[in-house]
């Protein structure tokens, strides 16, 4: 098991104070800097992805904590504070736990915020690592809600941990003080201190080399003090070189040629300091951590801005593509299209419930109308940023099913308002743009969601035409199951208003049929890709399966309705099962586990589906009884 790194062990006085070996650890208070924009736009290299390192610090501050925010501040700036100044940063509340039996097993205090500090943490690591270790033993299938979140809690820690030390390379440490003023000379060490950084002293690693040879012809006791310091020395470097690997925050490209992988900062001190480029770039992170403790913002973010370039510069022949999409990436995260769209059809629905009590003011009409185009605007700009940022299409994974099918219905429900003029159509756009988006915010806050491809999926091609298409299935149904509830709510408030009954009907029996049509098409292609790819279709996949159910449904519904077996009505009653049948193909054969959407599986969804369906059920029960009494009086 990797080592748990103390923070506070690290931590001395930095900038100018004097620290003997045998102290405490203290450090000053860091002015800061309130400027971040540079040092945000350092490349990293994360989960097989080049991303702005500002792109970094929001997913893992949302694995954290749940949140994109700290203290009303970028996530940027409560990384920056990690990395550079870890001891303050310690006693940041950030780790959400939800269940209040984990701080209590642990002996620390319910937060009423459910969120605790790495310091109340580490405290208990034991503890804690302990009671995660059994939670790690038992088969993922048979563990509770409980055992699952600490063995999360116990990741994260561990994380946070190795977050706070990458840095520790420029920080003034007792394993490299230099008592004697003779060999600080030699070392060609600052003048006024006597305790130096891992970095000072394996930049003169050749230095201590020559002068520790003659100590292998002389024994040990005979060695002088400074001799001796030479030997600890050189034993530390070697120590904090073995001790410190595979750390996280991979913003230096390697410095070989054939090598493709990153490193981190504390890696790159093994390796990087043979190289002219290694040195400069860790010189530069040096002198970024003294001049954020300085608070010079403007010498900090030339640095930075100085360390990216050169980085860059080494990085652009195979990741170039990806850099060049830094700043429409920035542009994404600083815009939050998605939060702001959401917002947006929310206000759309209240233009509309105003609307319901005044119907004869056309205007509010027109003001829901360009509320919503503006909501629609920004959540099609944010599929098409994350479309150019990935140089994929719009659908990968379960996070951006829910973007691109809430942008679908809302494009349907704008189609649907072009040709009724009736608030149908914006009543439909509002509900499904803010639901999806809603779903998908509450997937998002599980971290980074501009992911690389799983392997299943690593196809364009196929993810434009088979994926991509059996999404735009869903979303027909989707719709489907929106004006089905549209029109049993008019049935029972708008009984003599046939026309716009009508009307809702025929709406009801195009988002239908415009939902089978992709579901059909959707599904077959996919039989193409596996084939293709395998020698076999999708009849064995659970996921295919949901999605033929769909196709199956929907079409028992239109022969049904042919038969005149269902009316109306019914039509309505079998568009609203068919949104259950639509969650059953979506998150319900993931519960299953098996088949090859992998990429797909999801916890914690039998409970929300389960209660989705018995909320449907209840609707159908309450309404049903209704709509059929006003549908014969």
């Amino acid at each position: 098991m990797r080592r748990f790194i103390t923070v506070a062990v690290l931590l001395l006085g930095v900038l100018g104070r004097t620290v003997a070996a045998e102290d405490a650890p203290v450090c000053p208070v860091a002015k800061a800097v309130s400027e971040y924009a540079e040092f945000g736009r350092i490349a990293v290299l994360d989960q097989g992805r080049v991303k702005p390192l500002d792109t970094y610090a929001r997913s893992l501050l949302l694995q954290f904590s749940g949140r994109s925010t700290f203290d009303g501040e970028p996530a940027v700036t409560w990384l920056a504070r990690v990395l550079f100044d870890p001891g303050r940063a310690s006693s940041y509340q950030v780790f959400l736990i939800n269940n209040p039996q984990i701080p209590e097993s642990l002996g620390i205090e319910v937060a009423e915020n459910r969120r605790y500090s790495f310091t109340q943490l580490e405290k208990r690591y034991q503890d804690l690592q302990r009671l995660a270790t059994a939670a790690a033993g038992i088969d993922p299938k048979d563990r509770d809600i409980v055992e699952t979140e600490l063995i999360r809690i116990h990741e994260n820690v561990r994380l946070y941990s190795n977050l706070a030390v990458s840095f520790a390379f420029a920080l003034p440490h007792p394993d490299f003080a230099v008592a004697s003023p003779s060999l600080r000379e030699q070392l060609e060490l600052p003048a006024g201190g006597e305790v130096f950084s891992y970095i000072r002293i394996a930049l003169k690693a050749d230095v201590l080399q020559r002068l520790a040879q003659p100590l292998e012809r002389l024994e040990q006791s005979r060695w002088s003090a400074e001799q001796q310091e030479v030997v600890r020395l050189g034993s530390n470097l070697l120590r904090w070189s073995m001790l410190y690997r595979e750390l996280p925050v991979k913003i230096m490209p390697s410095y070989r040629d054939a090598d493709e992988g990153w490193l981190s900062p504390m890696d790159a001190m093994s390796t990087g300091l043979r190289f002219a480029a290694g040195r400069q770039e860790l010189r530069l992170l040096e002198k970024m951590l003294l001049t954020y403790w300085a608070g010079r913002d403007l010498e900090f973010s030339l640095v930075a801005k100085g360390f990216t370039e050169s980085a860059r510069q080494r990085a652009m022949t195979v990741y170039g593509r990806e850099l060049k999409n830094f700043p429409l990436e920035l542009t994404y995260n600083r815009l939050s299209p998605f939060l702001w769209a959401k917002i947006l059809y929310f206000l759309t629905f209240l233009i509309f419930a105003a609307g319901l009590m005044l119907p004869r003011a056309e205007w509010l009409r027109r003001v829901g109308w360009g509320v919503l185009l503006l909501g629609g605007g920004l959540h099609l700009a944010g599929v098409a940023m994350r479309i150019a940022i990935l140089h994929r299409p719009p659908v990968s994974n379960l996070y951006e099913t829910f973007l691109f099918v809430g942008l679908i219905g809302v494009a349907a429900g704008m189609v649907i308002e072009r040709a009724t003029r009736n608030w149908l159509g914006i009543a439909v756009a509002a509900i499904c743009g803010y639901v999806f988006l809603s779903i998908a915010a509450k997937f998002g806050a599980e971290g980074d969601t501009l992911q690389m491809l799983v392997a299943v999926l690593n196809s364009n091609f196929w993810l434009a035409t088979h994926v991509t298409t059996i999404t735009v299935g869903y979303a027909g149904t989707c719709v489907a199951g929106v004006v089905g509830h549209v029109y049993i709510l008019q049935l029972i408030f708008r009984p003599q208003d046939k026309q716009l009954l009508q009307t809702t009907h025929k709406v009801l029996l195009g988002a239908l049929g415009f939902g089978l049509t992709f579901a059909f098409l959707g599904t077959n292609l996919g039989g193409i890709w596996a084939d293709q790819s395998w020698g076999r279709f999708w009849g064995w996949d659970p996921k295919e399966n949901g999605a033929l159910m769909i196709i199956l449904w929907t079409a028992i519904l239109f022969h049904a309705k042919i038969g005149k077996l269902i009316g109306p009505l019914g039509l309505a009653v079998g568009s609203i099962l068919g949104i259950i049948v639509v969650m059953w193909a979506w998150f319900g054969v993931n519960l299953l586990s098996v088949g090859l959407h992998s990429y797909g599986f999801t916890s914690g969804l039998a409970t929300n589906l389960l209660v989705y369906v018995l909320a449907q059920l209840l609707f159908l029960t309450v309404t049903y009884p209704l709509a059929k009494k006003r549908m014969n009086a």
